[in-house]
């Protein structure tokens, strides 16, 4: 029989230079060292563009040791597209480009052109199969999932196959889950006893791994126990001694050499974790965060606006920061900053003197959003509460608004069955660990019942507190914070204007009181400020409690608030708030027209990585409160960032 060995190494855009080097010290660089020598080892390999970039630059060393494997036909590199983006999820020109970019990046590196294609976590729907073929590819590998899912048995999954899209042909090689259970999980004996097996069954059966490069020294405790106690080392003899049954071979040769097993149709799919994370589909994880489809549904709108997206663009795109499983994806702040930072610096250069104010469904879901432009801020808003959603501050590249809702996931149910500091000393896959990276983490299973936006007109019960705001045991009176509001625009030379305004109602002890609401926002040309206008009127005297709502994606660590240390749960009053955050290196000042009471707390999520579940800082909540008497109130609220 014939083994193909495929590996995807990968790291985020955005991701911090000491990961990379740590998972090229861990993993890259000790399995290439390990195969090197042993000439019955052949493999494919395929290195995200951010990472092999950052190889490039800080070991050429390695890069060549890999053309050296190349020229002597033990090693093959595998294409895709530069910054890992999901396909699917692209216009055409923007696939086209992140395809032919790494192509070309490969070519001037390596000086060979590849055929096989690495699809960003295999997610596949049937016009990939144009795509890629249209880009010269020829072959991809996708899970065996896929195949089950259109009919196939496990028996047949023994060569590769062929599909088309408008005619447009491409080979896929099926994924073998065994083998990424078995790799590097178990001892080479058992891997071996299985292939074996295989061969004796099926002799002209060629079985195909394809998976991450760091489950060989980056996942948890494989470093140990495939170098230190020296698996790699017993995998590649067990190789050595079942040559004769056991062939190991490369897949564009094989492709090259064999016909495939017949023609197929895969339905729309991943792998099987994938699909568990989704539910079923890698466009659900834009439905469930909307955070999610915010990102993504900017990156179109962009797009849309150039015929050659900018290098920054595509890095936007990278997949990251798009969806939640086993990995920190979405939850890890970092990544989605990078992916903002990526799509300003790209809107700089495609359209740096923008004036304007417009509704368009940017977020295609079937209600227009308000877009403020301006060469110093972006400020996009629904409404849906009549709220802001992105604020990008352009001389720093930041969507200051970048705040994480707390959701509830379906491992938050482990979390009290977590093994929190549990040695164990079986090496088990990723998807199979419940390790807890700190104590009481239960505590911060606190959800939201509304998306973390800015500018939320709540009107609280009397007894509310900032603990019962923070722990979402409020008692909301308002129907303002969800419920739609009205819009407006007005443009002139030098200023935009958006507005927005609700006739709703607000509980005041037994009665349902009409209450209107409006929120007129104020942008001047090259300021980076804006004022509101707020305004709360009612047909009789109220005495009512508001709370005006931000929630900014600023950072803790160093943080002052009128030249005060930071402390998580803070109460203030005054009618200025500079806040200083020093990790960003930003000023934001609110000033209000009367004085009021701040409240802020710290939002956390606990979510789930491969090391384990963890909590993660997203941002803070600023409520500018009041109690009083209201009939008619004005107030002037002004933003500035420095």
């Amino acid at each position: 029989m014939k083994l193909t060995f495929v590996l995807h190494n990968h790291q985020p855009v955005g991701n911090f230079d000491y990961v990379l080097e740590s998972a090229y010290k861990h993993a890259y660089e000790p399995f290439i060292n390990s195969v090197f020598e042993c000439e019955d080892f052949r493999f494919a390999i395929h290195f995200s563009g951010y990472l092999l970039n950052y190889i490039e630059k800080n070991h050429p060393d390695f890069i060549e040791k890999i053309k050296h494997l190349v020229s002597e036909n033990r090693c093959e590199i595998i294409g895709g597209a530069m910054f890992e983006p999901i396909l699917i999820l692209l216009p055409e020109k923007d696939r086209n480009e992140q395809i032919k970019m790494m192509q070309s990046h490969i070519e001037k590196t390596f000086g060979i052109t590849p055929k096989g294609f690495w699809l960003a976590e295999r997610v596949w729907e049937q016009h990939v199969s144009k795509i890629l073929s249209e880009n010269g590819m020829e072959y991809t590998f996708l899970d065996d999932t896929h195949f089950l899912k259109s009919g196939k048995t496990e028996d047949e999954l023994t060569g590769y196959f062929i599909t088309e899209d408008e005619g447009y042909p491409l080979k896929i090689f099926p994924i073998s889950k065994k083998l990424r259970y078995l790799i590097p999980f178990k001892e080479p004996s058992e891997i071996f006893s299985f292939l074996n097996n295989v061969n004796k069954e099926n002799p002209d059966a060629i079985l195909l791994l394809g998976d991450d490069g760091e489950k060989f020294g980056v996942w948890p405790g494989t470093y140990k126990y495939v170098y230190e106690e020296r698996w790699l080392e017993k995998f590649l003899n067990s190789l050595t001694q079942n040559k004769e049954t056991v062939k190991m071979v490369l897949p564009g040769e094989f492709a090259e050499e064999n016909p495939p097993k017949g023609r197929v149709y895969l339905p729309e799919s991943s792998y099987e974790e994938m699909l568990e994370w989704s539910n079923g589909n890698f466009r659900n994880f834009l439905i469930k965060y909307e955070e999610s489809n915010n990102m993504n549904k900017k990156c179109l709108y962009l797009s849309e606006k150039t015929n050659t997206p900018p290098k920054e663009l595509l890095m936007a795109e990278a997949n990251d920061a798009y969806w939640h499983g086993v990995f920190g994806g979405l939850y890890l702040p970092h990544l989605r900053i990078s992916i903002y930072e990526n799509a300003i610096k790209a809107e700089k250069k495609i359209r740096p003197e923008i004036f304007s104010v417009k509704e368009k469904d940017i977020n295609r879901d079937g209600e227009k959003e308000t877009i403020v432009e301006t060469p110093a801020l972006n400020a996009y808003f629904t409404k849906k509460g009549g709220a802001m959603y992105e604020l990008d501050f352009k001389n720093k590249n930041l969507n200051l608004l970048n705040v994480l809702t707390r959701r509830k996931e379906h491992y938050h149910k482990n979390i009290m069955e977590a093994e929190k500091g549990k040695s164990t000393s079986e090496v088990r896959t990723i998807h199979e660990l419940k390790l807890a990276k700190s104590k009481d983490l239960d505590k911060f299973l606190i959800y939201d019942w509304y998306v973390r936006k800015s500018f939320i007109d709540h009107f609280f019960r009397e007894d509310t507190t900032l603990q019962s705001v923070y722990q979402m045991k409020f008692g909301e009176q308002g129907d303002f914070v969800t419920e739609k509001f009205e819009s407006k625009i007005e443009k002139d030379e030098k200023l935009l204007t958006a507005e927005f305004e609700r006739d709703g109602h607000v509980w005041h002890g037994a009665d349902w009181e009409e209450v209107h609401v409006s929120k007129r926002f104020l942008f001047e040309k090259d300021k980076n400020e804006f004022e509101l206008i707020h305004t709360i009127n009612a047909n009789k005297e109220l005495f009512l409690f508001h709370g005006l709502e931000l929630n900014l994606m600023l950072f803790t660590d160093g943080m002052k608030i009128n030249g005060k240390d930071y402390k998580d749960f803070l109460t203030m009053p005054g009618n200025r708030f500079e806040i200083f955050d020093y990790i960003q290196n930003l000023t934001f000042i609110i000033e209000t027209s009367e004085a009021v009471e701040l409240w802020t707390y710290p939002i956390y999520t606990v979510s789930q990585s491969e090391s384990g579940f963890e909590k993660t800082f997203q941002g803070i909540s600023f409520i500018l409160t009041k109690k009083r008497i209201i009939k008619d109130e004005e107030r002037t609220i002004k933003i500035k960032i420095e």
